[in-house]
């Protein structure tokens, strides 16, 4: 039972109920919904600490607290995720942005600047987070977003908007390259689902709640890779290059398969935990 006595103690029960159910950030989930509630931001919190919520506040705080301990992602509960210092919308129908996905966005970020890149496709472009993020970032890129999920360009078109970089970027529906006729790239870029069917057993149960179909890529995890892999040269310039989020496990026989289509290989760039994370590829 949580105790409503005042938002400290509201918060200090809420933490150890969330613990007692294998929460992992019960801390931080718990501030985070609270805040979703009162619509204030987290700082305000310390400062509230003797304040008391409304009996309806109350209510709708127990419900996110019931959503969470079923393992549903804070995300999908309050509907809202941050990537890039940007405000996304998310839902059911998209993941939810990565801090991994964010050094894929700085380093493509890096290299429109320095080769002044002007054309960008985004593939798989789900919640739109790279798309809107690049084009809030730099100036004078026009971006094509891909998906084949009507419901999730809704949902990056709606982020595109509020990010206020809508001009910027072309929605286009789609099974891949299948839309997108006679354009020539700069930069393809692209997080695909890239889980293995024997990896998506055994993932984290809030992963679940996420559409399976953007994770998982077949038996290996390449068949996405294979795609971009087979294609992107009838839309690359010359000298375009691709950046593709890697599946770590899998980052070898990714690089191969490239190399198979004759793209030399620039880097590979490792995440915050020494995993191979993002590959640069250039045209061959």
């Amino acid at each position: 039972m949580l105790d409503a006595s005042n938002i400290f103690t509201l918060l200090k029960t809420s933490e150890e109920f969330l613990s007692l159910h294998n929460i992992k950030e019960a801390k931080l989930d718990a501030e985070v919904l609270l805040c979703f509630v009162l619509n204030v931001k987290r700082s305000a919190l310390f400062t509230m600490r003797n304040n008391t919520v409304t009996e309806e506040q109350l209510g709708i705080y127990q419900k996110c607290i019931q959503r969470r301990i079923k393992r549903e992602p804070v995300s999908y509960i309050t509907g809202k995720s941050e990537f890039m210092g940007l405000n996304f919308k998310v839902n059911k129908d998209v993941l939810i942005p990565r801090q991994e996905t964010e050094l894929l966005v700085e380093t493509a970020s890096s290299l429109i600047k320095k080769n002044g890149c002007k054309e960008i496709l985004d593939m798989c472009t789900g919640s739109g987070c790279i798309a809107v993020s690049l084009a809030h970032e730099n100036d004078n890129i026009f971006i094509t977003a891909v998906d084949i999920s009507k419901k999730a360009l809704a949902v990056s078109s709606l982020n595109a908007e509020i990010n206020g970089v809508a001009s910027k970027i072309k929605f286009a529906a789609g099974d891949m390259f299948d839309n997108i006729k006679n354009q020539k790239f700069d930069i393809i870029i692209s997080n695909p689902p890239y889980i293995t069917k024997e990896e998506f057993i055994n993932l984290e149960k809030e992963l679940f709640f996420e559409p399976e179909t953007a994770l998982v890529a077949g038996g290996d995890g390449l068949f996405f890779y294979n795609k971009i892999a087979e294609n992107a040269k009838n839309y690359l310039d010359d000298d375009g290059m691709i950046l593709l989020e890697l599946n770590s496990n899998i980052s070898q026989k990714i690089v191969e398969l490239f190399e198979k289509y004759e793209f030399k290989k620039i880097k590979i760039i490792k995440d915050y935990s020494n995993l191979d994370r993002v590959l640069v590829l250039k045209n061959g």
